[in-house]
């Protein structure tokens, strides 16, 4: 994803990459400012099970974000989606549909005192090899 194949933007930016094989099966930004919050769960709600989900936040994610969207995230691994709070910046890489917790996330919280960048936070970043799954349905 990237500005340049313009198909990234404002809100939260997804990629479901499948588990198995390492295909991207979709990719959407998803406005967190001016989109239908039914369209925005619907969308995280249709991820299949066992599907390998990047989201970075970009602008603020807060206004459009329900509990019930919150929840579908922790359903993913995010252990840190319940505490962002306005124009924090967010990145996440979990499973859709585990039970277990992701270590791949990071949030930088939106301070006036410690943001690097006006009125925003410092930039979080994720790296590291993510576990692929495998047919019978286990992570390896």
């Amino acid at each position: 994803m990237s500005n340049v194949k313009n198909n990234v933007g404002s809100g939260l930016n997804i990629v479901a990459v499948n588990g198995e094989n390492g295909d991207v099966e979709t990719f959407a930004y998803l406005n967190m400012q001016i989109g239908n919050p039914n369209e925005i769960l619907a969308y995280l709600k249709n991820i299949d099970p066992g599907m390998i989900v990047l989201v970075a936040s970009f602008d603020d994610v807060t206004a459009k974000m329900t509990d019930e969207m919150r929840e579908v995230f922790v359903g993913m691994g995010s252990t840190l989606i319940t505490s962002v709070k306005h124009r924090d910046n967010w990145v996440f890489a979990g499973r859709a549909g585990s039970d277990n917790k992701s270590l791949f996330e990071k949030q930088a919280a939106n301070d006036q005192s410690t943001n690097v960048y006006g009125d925003w936070p410092e930039v979080v970043e994720l790296s590291g090899c993510y576990p692929r799954t495998l047919t019978d349905g286990k992570v390896s």
